[in-house]
């Protein structure tokens, strides 16, 4: 019975675009600033390679605080090195994320 109930729940959260642990924010990409998008997916690929896992993880970061990479970045707290490298080009180089 266990299993079945976790298959069927399992089916609802793929067929429903849920991920696990997701706290549903109302936001999208659109809503946020799309340099610490950016540098917040560098830094959650830490955590993950899935790029949805990743884009629901910034959200929930970004919803609690606007500036939560930009911030994060200038307390060195986080240290990926591909992250560091996106920060300083749009936010110490100051260029324009080139949003396709």
């Amino acid at each position: 019975m266990k299993k079945i109930v976790f298959e069927s729940f399992g089916n609802w959260i793929n067929e429903h675009n849920v991920i696990k642990g997701e706290q549903p924010t109302g936001l999208t990409v659109e809503d946020v600033d799309s340099k610490e998008f950016l540098v917040g997916l560098a830094v959650e690929s830490e955590h993950s390679k899935d790029l949805g896992v990743q884009k629901v993880l910034v959200l929930q970061n970004l919803n609690q605080n606007p500036k939560y990479y930009s911030e994060g970045m200038k307390k060195g707290i986080f240290r990926k090195p591909n992250a560091i490298n996106i920060y300083k080009k749009y936010f110490i180089d100051k260029e324009k994320p080139k949003i396709i």
